[in-house]
C-alpha cells in the first residue's frame, strides 16, 4: 500500500470542509470561480487554501497573481501564501511555466504525492481547482478525499449542459455529494441550468453573470473579491451552506 494515502487525511486534519469546482466541460469557469470564491471568503475572514489539481493547465496562479517559487518547508511542503488568509498549492510551484506531460499512473501519483507533501494547517475552506472531464483527479480525490464535496460549474449552453449532465451521473454512482450546481456565465439565460439541476436531484446554487470585469480584475486578489461575480458566487456558497 502507497504510504501517502495513510498520509492524506492527517494533512487534512484540521481542514473543516474540502470542495472541488468541477465539470465535465472545459472553457467553463472553473479557475475563475475557484479563485474568484476563495477571495471572497478569505475578504469576508475565513481562512482559505486552494489546491490547483489541473496539472496540465495549472492557472490559478496567474488568476490570483502568483509567481510560482519554490515552497517553504516545515515537516512537509508550505503552500504559497496569496493574501491574508488565502494560500495556495498548485503543481506550478514545482513547474513554472513549463508544461508538464503526465499519462495514467503519473497523474494518480502527483496528486498523491500533493495531498501527502502539503501542510495546510488550520482551514475553514479548502477549494480544489478540478481539471475537466472524469479521469484520474476525480476517482482519485473521491478515493483519497472520501469528505470531498463537488460543486458543479455549467455555462448555459447546451453542450455544456449535457456533458455536465454525464459528470453528474458518475458523481451519483460514485456517492460523491453535490451541494450544488452554478450556471456560470450566464446573460439572464440560465435556465437550462437550473432545470439540468432538477432533473439530476442536486440543488441549483444559483448564476455567476457574464462580468468583463473580472478579466480586468485578475491578478489581484482584492480586486476579484469586490467583483459582482465574487458576490454572486458568496451567494451560492450561502444556498449550498457554506456561509
Amino acid at each position: 500500500m502507497d504510504p501517502r494515502v495513510a498520509v492524506v487525511g492527517k494533512r487534512l486534519a484540521r481542514v473543516r470542509r474540502v470542495a472541488g469546482f468541477c465539470s465535465a466541460k472545459g472553457g467553463v469557469g472553473k479557475t475563475m470561480c475557484t479563485s474568484v470564491a476563495a477571495a471572497a471568503l478569505a475578504a469576508g475572514g475565513s481562512r482559505v487554501g486552494i489546491l490547483d489539481l489541473d496539472l496540465q493547465g495549472a492557472s490559478t496562479h496567474l488568476f490570483l497573481g502568483v509567481s510560482p517559487r519554490l515552497p517553504g518547508e516545515k515537516e512537509g511542503i508550505l503552500p504559497l501564501p496569496v493574501a491574508e488568509n488565502l494560500s495556495l498549492m498548485s503543481v506550478a510551484v514545482f513547474t513554472g511555466e513549463r508544461a508538464m506531460a503526465l499519462r495514467g499512473s503519473e497523474v494518480s501519483d502527483a496528486i498523491r504525492e500533493l495531498l501527502a507533501v502539503t501542510q495546510w494547517g488550520e482551514l475553514d475552506y479548502l477549494l480544489v481547482d478540478m481539471p475537466p472531464g472524469i479521469g484520474e483527479e476525480v476517482l482519485d480525490l473521491a478515493r483519497l478525499i472520501p469528505r470531498m464535496e463537488s460543486i458543479v460549474v455549467s455555462t448555459p449552453s447546451s453542450v455544456s449542459i449535457a456533458v455536465v449532465e454525464r459528470l453528474l451521473a458518475v458523481l451519483s454512482e460514485m456517492d460523491v455529494r453535490v451541494p450544488g450546481v452554478i450556471a456560470n456565465m450566464t446573460r439572464g439565460n440560465a435556465g437550462g441550468v437550473r432545470e439540468l439541476a432538477r432533473r439530476r436531484g442536486v440543488p441549483f446554487a444559483g448564476e455567476v453573470p457574464y462580468e468583463e470585469g473580472v478579466e480586468k480584475a485578475a491578478g489581484a486578489p482584492s480586486r476579484l473579491a469586490a467583483t459582482g461575480a465574487a458576490q454572486a458566487l458568496l451567494r451560492a456558497l450561502a444556498v449550498m451552506r457554506y456561509l
